[in-house]
């Protein structure tokens, strides 16, 4: 394996990841939220109660409309999208220089495994 040239190294998998982490927690977020209401949904009065996924779901959006299943989106569209963009940058690069620069070069399934587990170390 020799040494990769800056211009060898490629942002493309890093944009992609970006996108990815950031339509992902968008989409799913949503999902999240309720997930996280009804596990903190303890029978305590003080907060309210829920009979499962669809009756959450009807409370909240009665409450405070469309905006509640947002609440706190932006820092975990952050940690998402950084965190997915620098994954797939770091294993396509590492991918890079397993195959010596040269993508036609096959890797076996083991160097696909470590690539993923160094890049997501």
């Amino acid at each position: 394996m020799s040494l990769m040239k800056i211009s060898d190294i490629k942002f493309d998998h890093l944009f992609a990841g970006i996108c990815g982490g950031v339509v992902s927690t968008g989409l799913l977020h949503p999902l999240d939220l309720v997930k996280i209401r009804l596990q903190v949904n303890d029978g305590d009065a003080s907060r309210p109660t829920y009979k499962g996924i669809v009756d959450c779901s009807r409370q909240l959006y009665r409450s405070s409309g469309v905006r509640v299943f947002y609440q706190g989106v932006v820092p975990n569209i952050w940690g998402a999208g950084l965190s997915w963009g620098f994954y797939f940058f770091f294993y396509n690069n590492i991918k890079m220089y397993m195959q010596d620069t040269d993508s036609k070069k096959s890797l076996s399934a083991m160097s696909h495994m470590l690539a993923a587990a160094e890049s997501g170390v």
